[in-house]
């Protein structure tokens, strides 16, 4: 009889306890036997590997004959599936998987439960045209509302009572008088900032807060070098947190910023529920940043309800420069009494920083990059951009003033938008998911006789819009940054700009509501800084480098800043 059947002798026996016995055992054992046990996992991935995926079939019938399944990509790991790859490099994963799928349209196991990936434009267009009650974004936003901004369950019931007049205020991002409202105010700062961007000092003391976060070193009176990055997102930020929150929000807690900055990379740690002592890299750092932001807006939180109730706090001064917007989201959770803790201005916050201020830095790096942009960009903007002779007295001056028209830059300079959608395009990465709540069927297009798709319950559809911004078969040389890749000629002969089948803002009822205040004020701070400054790489021997990217939840993060010499422009009354 074979060693592997026979009983254990003395089971309590250190020598021969289970694990020795196991290891005995198979070192004992017929050299064929030992093979199989050795070889019994491989063997599983490779059945798993022949088993597990499937070809996308026809499963309609009669008129209904365009009607297919989805690709299922095989996989190696029973359960996990994919999980491993994408988890690793997600996008490596699903654009290989891209330019293999016929349709545009293919589907991952990740952990046992089936991911539809979406990225042709026309079946993108007709998920997200769907009714919640067959694609749900509502489980997943309270999945990221509870996991990531860490809003409490106890909120649940009352944002579902609240939603619609939340909501409502929502709108104030898109209509006017209130756009134009937290836009003059922004834009107002910008105007206010950009010419005294650099300060020309020595001493940290008496530099720009976004000056000491860049990184500043002084050259001479004329020049200064900096982390392009770290100072152009921190002076924005710098300029919309007040034109929506308030200036007093950013005067009390001055590392608002960068908290939202470090709570906002780890996203991913929040999202698997890593607690704040898991020995992982940066997970304590973002539990600490987030429990920062919390503490400046329940302060604020506070403060907003004894000013409403006529008792200012006057440690937060004037409270009166408070747009509408978040007056009356406060007024909606006064209204249904909502704790302190369970008012979700957290979101709000997240969104205005991370949508718009690490775009402007790609924006204008691929800008100063790309050889004689600089100036086309000047020339179209000089009538929109206004710098005025500064005040002196004997040798003394203030800055020069700067007045801004970001209506007219945004309707007006169609190249500097376009270089603003070839940005968003090559760095920005937003996904859309969908819980599937009830079978349905992704309609094809019949102009083209495109099939349409069946997608089952409880599978999810996930749209990397980023898939399809850099895919070849929709954008030429997707890795290259071209600034006209978005103008098109109208009747008249002048230049527009079409985002053609581009969604870097989602679709359907969960479409980004700001995208036109990000927009404007981006276009805003790029122009005002062109016009203002020369700037060129610090390294004159490397020249201008592009660096790689690293995902966020919204915009990508350079590896590397850049470092950068800011010179002020010579105007005509310097001659």
């Amino acid at each position: 009889m074979d060693d592997f059947y026979e009983p254990l002798i003395n089971s309590t026996d250190t020598n021969s306890g289970i694990a020795h016995w196991v290891f005995e055992t198979v070192l004992s054992a017929p050299v064929t036997v030992s093979i199989t046990f050795a070889l019994l996992p491989l063997l599983i991935f490779c059945i798993t590997r022949l088993l597990s995926g499937h070809d996308s079939e026809i499963v309609g019938d009669g008129d209904d004959s365009f009607r297919r399944s989805v690709w299922l990509l095989p996989y190696w790991i029973p359960i996990i599936g994919h999980g491993f790859k994408f988890l690793s490099d997600p996008m490596q994963l699903m654009d290989k998987a891209r330019d293999q799928s016929q349709y545009g349209i293919f589907s991952l196991n990740l952990g046992a439960t089936t991911h539809n990936i979406v990225s042709d434009p026309f079946l993108v267009k007709g998920v997200l045209q769907q009714k919640e009650s067959i694609v749900s974004f509502e489980p997943i936003a309270r999945t990221v509302i509870k996991k990531f901004f860490g809003i409490p369950d106890s909120a649940k019931h009352k944002y579902a009572a609240a939603w619609l007049e939340l909501n409502h205020y929502f709108g104030y991002l898109m209509k006017e008088p209130h756009l134009s409202d937290m836009l003059g105010r922004t834009i107002g700062h910008l105007e206010q900032y950009v010419p005294k961007m650099i300060s020309f000092a020595e001493s940290e003391i008496d530099q720009q807060p976004w000056e000491r976060w860049a990184k500043a070193s002084y050259i001479s009176n004329s020049e200064t070098e900096v982390n392009l990055m770290a100072m152009i997102r921190d002076v924005l930020g710098h300029a919309s947190i007040p034109g929506v929150f308030g200036k007093a929000l950013l005067d009390k807690y001055p590392d608002l910023l960068h908290d939202i900055y470090a709570m906002d990379i780890g996203m991913y740690y929040f999202l698997m529920a890593l607690p704040a002592w898991t020995p992982w890299p940066g997970v304590n750092k973002a539990h600490r940043a987030r429990r920062g932001v919390w503490r400046a807006m329940d302060d604020f939180q506070r403060a907003l309800d004894a000013h409403v109730d006529g008792k200012p706090d006057f440690m937060w001064g004037d409270l009166d420069d408070v747009s509408a917007f978040i007056l009356g989201r406060h007024e909606v959770f006064r209204k249904y009494n909502f704790g302190i803790k369970e008012r979700g201005d957290i979101t709000v916050i997240w969104a205005l920083i991370v949508n718009s201020n690490l775009l402007v830095y790609w924006q204008l790096l691929h800008i100063l990059a790309t050889p004689g942009l600089v100036e086309r960009i000047r020339s179209e903007v000089a009538p929109y951009v206004q710098i005025e002779k500064p005040y002196a007295i004997g040798s003394f001056s203030e800055a020069p003033k700067l007045k801004l028209s970001s209506e007219e830059l945004a309707k007006g300079c169609p190249l500097l938008k376009s270089t603003y959608l070839e940005a968003l395009r090559m760095s920005a990465q937003p996904w859309s998911v969908r819980d599937v709540a009830t079978d349905f069927v992704i309609p094809g297009d019949k102009r083209t006789s495109s099939p349409s798709f069946q997608i089952r319950k409880g599978q999810y559809i996930t749209i990397p819009h980023d898939l399809h911004m850099r895919d070849p078969k929709y954008f030429k040389d997707p890795l290259r940054f071209d600034p006209e890749r978005f103008l098109v000629k109208k009747d008249d002969g002048t230049l527009t700009t079409d985002i053609g089948t581009m969604r870097p803002y989602g679709g359907g009822p969960s479409m980004c509501k700001g995208r036109i205040f990000a927009e404007r004020e981006c276009l805003s701070l790029v122009a005002a800084v062109l016009m203002f400054w020369d700037i060129e790489p610090a390294d004159k021997t490397t020249g201008w480098t592009i660096p790689r990217q690293q995902k966020t939840s919204a915009v990508s993060l350079p590896v590397k800043d850049t470092r950068v010499r800011f010179r002020r422009r010579h105007f005509e009354w310097d001659l």
